[in-house]
C-alpha cells in the first residue's frame, strides 16, 4: 500500500487533507478486518457507513465506529485484536499508544 498515494487520490477528489487522512487510516482498517480472522467478529457503523453508502464527501467522518460479536471487550482481548490486524500482511503495523 502506497499511504500517500491513497491520500493524495483522496485530496483530487476534493477532500480536505485532514479528512482524506482519516479516510485513508478506515480504509486500513477496514481492509485488515476483512482479511484477519477475527472479520466476522466486527460490524461498522456510523458515518463510515453512511459515507460509503452515499459517497458524499460532505458524510465523510474522521473516526471509526465498530461493534465486537462475541467478543470480550477487556484490556486483552482489544490487544488481541489489534494483533490479529497487524497478521495481515500489508507492511502497515497499527500501535496503541495510550491506554485503551
Amino acid at each position: 500500500m502506497d499511504i500517500g498515494y491513497m491520500v493524495n487520490s483522496y485530496v483530487s477528489l476534493g477532500y480536505e487533507l485532514a479528512d482524506a487522512i482519516a479516510k485513508v487510516s478506515q480504509d486500513i482498517i477496514l481492509f485488515k478486518i476483512s482479511k484477519s480472522s477475527l472479520n466476522h467478529n466486527v460490524t461498522i457503523k456510523g458515518g463510515v457507513v453512511m459515507h460509503n453508502i452515499s459517497k458524499n464527501k460532505r458524510r465523510a467522518t474522521r473516526d471509526i465506529d465498530f461493534d465486537f460479536i462475541k467478543y470480550s471487550l477487556d484490556d486483552y482481548s482489544i490487544k488481541d485484536f489489534i494483533e490479529k490486524l497487524n497478521e495481515v500482511n500489508d507492511n502497515i503495523k497499527i500501535l496503541i499508544n495510550n491506554d485503551i
